[in-house]
């Protein structure tokens, strides 16, 4: 028996993700536009990057400013940014819901992880590394790649140091 062929009328991955962002509402592309302001970007782009009138944005942009998820760096012209500290704080939320162990053995694999960094460049930290020593010119977008894993390893250790801290502190305040 030959294997059976998918349906022809199944849409696309593009398909798929514009029907879904036509079905989302304003506010929604909105906020989906700000979870990518690394940097600071005036209303108008990001009005056209969701799709939605300048007035709109700025309503929502405000909005989302006035609980934390933005910044506002400047007012002439209004630029809006992420709010890193927000959502720092809202990963180490998410982390204190995880078990004590849990915590512990993310801590262990993340330790790891960041010696045989500082084993592989032979320093104590992602900013002392000279790309140079470690590849020729062409391979030293790789090394650029584990540099920036290894500030994500140093940085997911600190978020769950303090996650942890705060559900010790936590537990001695209600006891």
């Amino acid at each position: 028996m030959p294997p059976e062929q998918p349906p022809e009328d199944i849409p696309s991955l593009s398909e798929e993700w514009r029907a879904q962002r036509e079905q989302a509402s304003a506010r929604e592309r909105v906020y989906e536009v700000a979870l990518q302001l690394y940097e600071p970007t005036r209303v108008k782009e990001i009005a056209e990057r969701a799709d939605v009138s300048k007035e709109t944005a700025r309503t929502y942009l405000q909005w989302f400013t006035e609980l934390g998820v933005l910044d506002q760096p400047t007012s002439s012209p209004d630029t809006f940014e992420r709010n890193e500290q927000y959502f720092e704080w809202k990963r180490i939320q998410r982390l204190q819901s995880n078990s004590e162990d849990e915590l512990r053995q993310r801590a262990e694999a993340l330790s790891q992880r960041e010696r045989a960094f500082r084993d592989q460049f032979e320093v104590d930290d992602p900013d002392n590394v000279d790309a140079l020593a470690h590849a020729d010119y062409t391979d030293i977008e790789a090394v650029w790649k584990d540099v920036r894993e290894w500030r994500t390893v140093r940085r997911r250790l600190r978020e769950l140091e303090r996650a942890r801290r705060l559900r010790e502190n936590r537990r001695e305040a209600s006891a």
